[in-house]
């Protein structure tokens, strides 16, 4: 997936909503169209743009009567970060994946990590009850890991900073 048809996605402001509806449950066109107002065949030259794209996916579904439906949904998980300041602009995109490395260098994502592996081994009740319990862990440790990274953005501008202030003074 380029970037340039990403950020081109996202700029529409009709896109974005149907990637809000859709992250919530698949839907066929006439749900979205009905939902946001807009005309069915507005709604399928953006969809078709998306699925080129590679964010969404289809799936036929049998109903009760008529014909299959085509359920759009959301293909993958896509993180964008966008990072724009004085003297630097960048763009990353990433897919959530385990990486082992990342896990033994966060301990506390790791032991998280292995609870989650275990919660097959318990029965319904106690897996909901588990999920629950690890998913607002994970978000505590998310926060966590915000925070950190707002400390590591300032000091590297506080860094760049200072070393622009010395090339100049050493130019002079």
């Amino acid at each position: 997936m380029r970037l340039e048809e990403i950020l081109d996605m996202l700029g529409n402001e009709t896109r974005r909503e149907i990637l809000q509806l859709l992250s919530e449950k698949p839907c066929y066109i006439t749900q979205l169209s009905q939902e946001l107002d807009i005309g069915q065949k507005a709604i399928i030259e953006h969809l078709e743009l998306m699925r080129g794209a590679g964010i969404l996916e289809t799936e036929l579904r049998k109903i009760e009567k008529g014909r299959p439906r085509k359920y759009y949904g959301i293909s993958k998980e896509l993180i964008l970060e966008i990072k724009i300041g004085h003297d630097f602009f960048g763009i990353e995109t990433l897919t959530p994946k385990i990486d082992e490395d990342i896990l033994e260098a966060f301990p506390n994502l790791k032991q998280i990590t292995e609870e989650i592996d275990k919660i097959s081994e318990l029965d319904e009740e106690e897996k909901i009850e588990e999920l629950e319990r690890i998913y607002e862990e994970l978000l505590r440790e998310q926060r966590k890991i915000t925070d950190a990274r707002k400390v590591v953005a300032y000091r590297l501008t506080q860094i760049r900073n200072e070393i622009k202030s010395e090339k100049a003074i050493y130019l002079f």
